[in-house]
């Protein structure tokens, strides 16, 4: 299973798509990100601007075309700070949904963190003694206090390095005044934090987020004239944070941003940020830092995929995107999944069994597939109408990997899984498909309703079936358990629409002994003792 996080900061935009492993379990398969800085001029204003919303918009529909490409299962997304404090807020969230196809989701600071610290937890052996995890991000800084089984606290304080670029420096570089203002504003922010926490003294540090990883980049470059070649693990000391914040505050700009691993936003806004970890290490009473290279959106993976480990175990087996897609939508509504396996195997036996009188190929057989998995699901609303309530699901429920043709027919062919058939004078949504989706329809509707019908109690009494041609009519052989009479009944009942799309007759008939499948082995000659004969009583 496939999924992507996406975390819309203040500063930047970020994604990952990653390939499920396990139970929490992942292997990142790809990164993208993007500075757009949503929230600039949003901390005095109040209002995101429209110039914001746009780049953002823009790049989460980006983002959103590389994850379906990547034929990701899930999509996650959430924003933080920013979008959380705007007034137009709201018209973002809007605006990004319709351009991109994905709802973001604005998290509360607490989760932020919570998801921060499972994060570092998972890239990184946290000790038993309770430690302290510090995000810098664009409008606010978390902190953390948690040991190797879990978060106890979190304290978010509005810190992050661009809402204190834009509103407390007028300058670049800070003049002396300027600067000792801003030093005692971030200390008593960061006093505030750590009462909220406890005023603990933490075993460790540990650093996550852009802005720390680039401020490490920085002062491993100060002092020996390379970057990290390893972020995740590595330990930054407190005085060559301290070190590394002198040099930057009388940096200008222009020079900050010729600095390795710094672009150029990220230069504008750094040295907030050294001084904020700086009054953070100080307060810690810690003299190092360790990094790591896990952040909200590999959270947002580990907390997703924790919270729906039964669902992975199930779709992780299905390697085709679609049909683990179609599994992912019947079990999100609580389908019967061993009834709903057991019509795709038998209408896909009757899809080959008769596919010298439809005439349709592998496309159409996937379709079916799909359809007969998700035939039912229409249930979790209400039983009656349960194919009408199918169809809606299926074209509401997001399915992957498909055209919205392609979900079309699958909702028709479910539709008509039970009463009724496709007329086009009767139903809009049938008229405007192609003639050949149409056709489509037809044919695996009418197949779908007989192989229904020989799971009928839903207990799985038909074993499987063959198909023998005879003129225009078949005849299906059903391989069934004792008390399948109520399949072999339905099945004839419903075979009628089948029946006048082949022009003939449609028998179904009970084989007269279990059929053998090719990997089975044929039963061992019985043989006799000496001197028994075959009617010795």
């Amino acid at each position: 299973m496939r999924i992507a996080a996406i975390d819309i900061g203040t500063n930047s935009i970020h994604m990952v798509i990653a390939q499920a492993t396990g139970r929490t379990g992942f292997e990142v398969v790809d990164r993208e990100r993007e500075v757009v800085q949503v929230g600039s001029g949003s901390f005095e204003s109040g209002r995101l601007s429209a110039d914001a919303v746009r780049r953002t918009v823009l790049a989460l529909r980006r983002f959103a075309q590389l994850a379906r490409r990547r034929q990701v299962d899930k999509v996650l997304c959430t924003t933080t700070a920013a979008v959380r404090e705007a007034e137009n807020g709201g018209e973002f969230l809007r605006a990004a949904r319709e351009a991109s196809g994905v709802s973001p989701r604005v998290i509360p600071a607490e989760e932020e963190g919570r998801l921060i610290h499972l994060a570092v937890r998972s890239s990184l052996q946290l000790p038993e003694a309770p430690s302290l995890v510090v995000d810098i991000g664009g409008g606010s800084m978390q902190l953390a206090l948690g040991d190797a089984r879990g978060v106890h606290r979190v304290a978010s304080v509005p810190l992050g390095a661009l809402r204190l670029t834009e509103t407390r420096l007028a300058h670049d570089p800070p003049g002396p005044r300027e600067f000792a203002r801003l030093v005692r504003h971030v200390r008593k922010q960061v006093r505030a934090a750590f009462r909220t926490l406890g005023d603990p003294v933490p075993a460790r540090v540990y650093g996550s987020s852009g802005a720390i990883h680039a401020l490490a980049h920085v002062a491993r470059w100060f002092e020996r004239d390379e970057t990290v070649q390893q972020l995740n693990g590595h330990v930054c000391t407190h005085e060559s944070i301290t070190r590394a914040l002198r040099r930057l505050m009388r940096m200008p700009l222009a020079q900050r941003q010729r600095l390795p691993e710094l672009d150029a936003k990220r230069a504008e806004i750094i040295v907030a940020g050294a001084l904020v970890l700086d009054e953070v290490l100080s307060r810690a009473q810690a003299d190092q830092i360790t990094l790591s290279d896990f952040g909200l959106r590999e959270g947002l993976v580990i907390d997703w995929l924790d919270r729906h480990a039964q669902e992975v175990a199930e779709l992780e087996p299905i390697a085709d995107l679609r049909q683990r897609s179609a599994m992912r939508l019947l079990t999100k509504f609580d389908g019967n999944v061993p009834h709903a396996q057991h019509i795709v195997k038998l209408s896909l036996q009757l899809f080959d069994g008769l596919a010298e009188q439809h005439g349709l190929g592998l496309e159409e057989r996937e379709l079916l597939q799909s359809a007969a998995l998700l035939h039912d699901v229409g249930a979790a609303i209400a039983y009656d109408g349960h194919a009408e309530h199918s169809a809606y699901i299926i074209r509401s429920g997001g399915l992957r990997g498909l055209s919205d043709a392609d979900i079309e027919v699958i909702a028709k062919v479910a539709k008509y899984h039970g009463k009724g058939r496709p007329r086009r004078k009767d139903d809009p949504r049938y008229d405007r498909l192609a003639k050949r989706q149409r056709r489509a329809v037809r044919w695996l509707s009418a197949l779908l309703r007989v192989a229904e019908a020989l799971d009928r109690s839903h207990y799985q009494l038909v074993r499987g079936l063959r198909v023998l041609r005879r003129g225009e009519g078949v005849t299906l052989v059903v391989d069934a358990k004792r008390d399948a009479q109520l399949e072999l009944w339905a099945a004839r009942r419903r075979a009628v629409h089948l029946a006048r799309l082949l022009g003939g007759d449609v028998r179904v008939v009970e084989a007269a002994r279990p059929f053998r499948t090719a990997t089975e082995p044929r039963p061992a000659r019985r043989t006799r003792p000496a001197g028994v004969s075959d009617t010795a009583h």
